[in-house]
C-alpha cells in the first residue's frame, strides 16, 4: 500500500544507512537523483541534512524542509532519521505551483503582480525578488499589498502566499 500511495502521489522515496549509502529508492527518486543504490549520497536532501544545525540529536527525529530546490525542481522534503537509517520523501511542487499561478491569473492581477506572486510561492526571498525584478523593497511591498487588497475586495484569502510576506 505504501508503494502504491507514493506512486499515485508522485512522491519520491529513498532509504539510506547511517553512512548515507543508498539502500533503496523508488522510481520517482531514480528519476530525480539517478540510480544511486549502493552509492554514498551527499547531494540534494543530504545537503539539507548536513547543513541543518537545529536538531539536538543529529541522527534522530523528523525534519521537514518546505519549498526546497533539489536537482533543478522544487519539493517539500521530509527526512525521518534514526541511528541506522535516513528515509527521504520528496513531494513535487511543480503541479501545485501551476495550480497556484492559474488561480492568481484568474483574479485579475497585473503582469508584475503575477511575477511577484510566482516568485513568492516558489520561496524566493524578498531581497532576491527585488534584485531579480530591479525594484525597491517599498515597490515589492506595494505589489504584495495590492494582491492582498484585491483578494480582500473579492472576499477571499490568497492561500498560496504566506501572510508574513506582505511585511517581509
Amino acid at each position: 500500500m505504501l508503494t502504491e500511495s507514493l506512486l499515485e502521489d508522485n512522491i519520491a522515496m529513498c532509504v539510506k544507512d547511517e553512512n548515507k549509502r543508498v539502500l533503496e529508492q523508488n522510481e520517482q527518486c531514480r528519476q530525480i537523483c539517478g540510480d544511486c543504490v549502493g552509492q554514498s549520497c551527499e547531494k540534494g536532501c543530504m545537503e539539507l541534512y548536513a547543513d541543518d544545525k537545529s536538531h539536538q540529536w543529529k541522527d534522530w527525529g523528523s525534519r521537514i524542509y518546505k519549498n526546497k530546490q533539489i536537482h533543478g525542481s522544487f519539493f517539500d522534503v521530509t527526512l525521518l532519521c534514526s541511528e541506522k537509517h535516513i528515509i527521504t520523501f520528496l513531494q513535487p511542487l511543480k503541479e501545485k505551483y501551476e495550480m497556484a499561478l492559474a488561480y492568481y491569473r484568474s483574479k485579475g492581477l497585473t503582469r508584475r503582480e503575477t511575477e511577484v506572486v510566482s516568485m513568492t510561492i516558489r520561496g524566493v526571498s524578498n531581497a532576491d525578488i527585488c534584485e531579480q525584478l530591479a525594484i525597491s523593497r517599498a515597490t515589492l511591498r506595494t505589489h504584495l499589498n495590492n494582491v492582498y487588497r484585491k483578494f480582500r475586495d473579492l472576499g477571499e484569502t490568497p492561500d498560496f502566499i504566506p501572510a508574513n510576506r506582505v511585511h517581509g
